[in-house]
């Protein structure tokens, strides 16, 4: 069975790829997105297409945005990517940049949660309503 670093490794590969089918059959049918309450894309994505549907919303909310992977670690049940995603507003606003954890929790083989972590949200949700 492929570790759960491995298991993580392979999502951000197929979602970078756009390949949501190879997505959703590495995650858990009971699978949950966490994402900051004060951001346009807050709460709770649940299901087997949410971590499309929350990708869709993400990107949407900015004018461009990029994704910078640095590593992901793991043990027996949890994954951690580090990662930096830069963002330019809609309105115009100056591109910025923050680091980002994003925690992954493991049952069966498959991911069944995602915990998204900003260095700061609030400045998100700031530069995104500007």
């Amino acid at each position: 069975m492929a570790s759960p670093r491995e298991i993580q490794a392979a999502v951000y590969a197929a979602a970078g790829a756009r390949d949501w089918d190879k997505v959703e059959s590495l995650l858990h049918p009971d699978f949950v997105l966490y994402e900051a309450d004060c951001l346009p894309f807050a709460g709770e994505w649940r299901g087997k297409d949410a971590l499309q549907r929350c990708a869709a919303a993400m990107y949407g909310t900015w004018a461009e945005a990029k994704v910078d992977i640095h590593d992901i670690t793991g043990g027996d049940t949890h994954a951690v990517t580090v990662l930096t995603l830069t963002m330019t507003p809609k309105g115009g606003g100056e591109t910025f940049s923050q680091t980002v954890c994003e925690m992954g929790e493991f049952e069966d083989g498959l991911m069944k949660s995602l915990k998204i972590h900003y260095f700061d949200a609030e400045e998100v949700s700031r530069k995104a309503n500007s």
